[in-house]
């Protein structure tokens, strides 16, 4: 089998609750970047940023807009679910927060900008784990705060937050989930149903 089809074939993410924080070489990270934008973009018009953060960067993000936001939203909330808001970006080494930033164009849809920033999601996980890092792609509630997109340079109104790509080490494989089965989503058409 093709060794690209073989990874794809049997790739799995690991949950950012279940990576080990790890260090990414930075050389693999470059690399990794790279990659991610290398993607399909109708007319070349890179409608997207990447934002790496790392180091002490993650632990100021989520003081100061991931528990912010969740403690003034959640003003009752369990001291142990505090606690996990308080350390969302820390439970990798490295988060790369994609922003799909759309621009003004004649005969490009919006659409197909967004669908290239989630090519960019997509190509930096399977980037990240084709070097044997944990990585996963999440949203989460904080990809749909302003204030974040804003952190992030974003322009509220205009861009979103297309995901956050969190990479860190396994302490052990991924076990596989269900799948879906071939048969119940891929057809071939064969005409006007008559």
């Amino acid at each position: 089998m093709n060794d690209v089809i073989s990874f794809l074939s049997t790739r799995r993410s690991v949950t950012a609750k279940t990576m080990a924080v790890g260090k990414v070489d930075p050389a693999h990270l470059d690399q990794i970047l790279t990659a991610g934008i290398r993607v399909p973009d109708h007319g070349a018009l890179k409608p997207w940023k990447l934002v790496v953060i790392s180091g002490a960067a993650r632990a100021k993000l989520d003081a100061d807009i991931i528990h912010a936001e969740f403690a003034a939203a959640n003003p009752d909330a369990k001291p142990e679910v505090e606690e996990i808001e308080k350390g969302r970006l820390q439970r990798a080494d490295v988060v790369i927060a994609v922003l799909s930033t759309p621009v003004e164009h004649p005969k490009i849809d919006v659409w197909e900008m967004q669908l290239s920033a989630g090519a960019v999601c997509t190509t930096l996980l399977y980037a990240a784990q084709s070097f044997g890092y944990a990585a996963q792609w999440l949203t989460e509630w904080y990809a749909y705060s302003d204030r974040m997109l804003t952190e992030l340079g974003g322009r509220p109104g205009t861009d979103r937050i297309a995901g956050f790509i969190y990479l860190g080490s396994k302490d052990e494989e991924p076990t596989d989930r269900a799948r879906p089965e071939y048969e119940n989503i891929v057809s071939e058409w064969s005409g006007p149903a008559s």
